[in-house]
């Protein structure tokens, strides 16, 4: 008895450790009432108008200098800014554990919402558009055009979206924004990043 115990034990034991890094590899990219941030602890930013565009900038506060990324936050149309209402970094964190934090961004209105992940690669930053590759991903899927992700009363709406990193395996997934279509089952989207779709903000 007590040697089957001490079997148990040490089993459990052991798989303690894959679990816990399961779990730590497991990164929400859309947290639930994230609040956007002009500023993170390694990021400062400003907005610039470049023609009729507006831009939100972001420096690494390691070098003012040194400008990390920019994205689009509004426009100028007869003389009067149409702009997001609210937009800036929701998540910062080392995602590819390489010592480079990766930065989500998410920016939208009363008409629609974007939601951009600045993956570190090459001392740069690459740019995601995590709406537009759960759209693509579900066309594949589906056989079908897809909804509308970033529209804020469209059909559906993007629920979760979680990062694997052991997996290297976005999870988005997405659910009915109607009371009455809940009867539809939610649409769970699994993407690698060979699929991702990249966006010039």
């Amino acid at each position: 008895m007590i040697r089957t115990l001490i079997r148990k034990t040490l089993f459990l034991l052991a798989l303690s450790p894959l679990c816990f890094a399961q779990t730590v590899n497991r990164t929400n990219l859309f947290p639930l009432n994230a609040k956007p941030r002009k500023n993170t602890p390694t990021l400062t930013s400003s907005e610039q108008r470049v023609g009729k565009v507006v831009y939100q900038v972001f420096h690494l506060r390691e070098d003012p200098k040194l400008e990390a990324f920019r994205v689009d936050i509004g426009f100028y149309e007869k003389g009067q800014l149409v702009k997001d209402w609210n937009y800036g970094i929701i998540l910062e964190k080392d995602l590819s554990g390489k010592g480079t934090p990766d930065y989500v961004w998410y920016g939208g209105d009363d008409t629609g919402q974007r939601l951009l992940w600045f993956v570190s690669k090459d001392n740069q930053y690459e740019c995601v558009n995590v709406f537009k590759t759960a759209e693509t991903a579900w066309k594949k899927k589906f056989g079908t055009t897809a909804p509308d992700l970033g529209a804020v009363f469209g059909d559906y709406q993007v629920g979760e979206v979680n990062w694997n990193g052991q997996a290297q395996l976005l999870t988005v997934s997405v659910e009915p924004n109607d009371v009455e279509q809940k009867k539809v089952r939610k649409v769970r989207l699994a993407i690698t990043p060979l699929e991702f779709v990249h966006s010039t903000r």
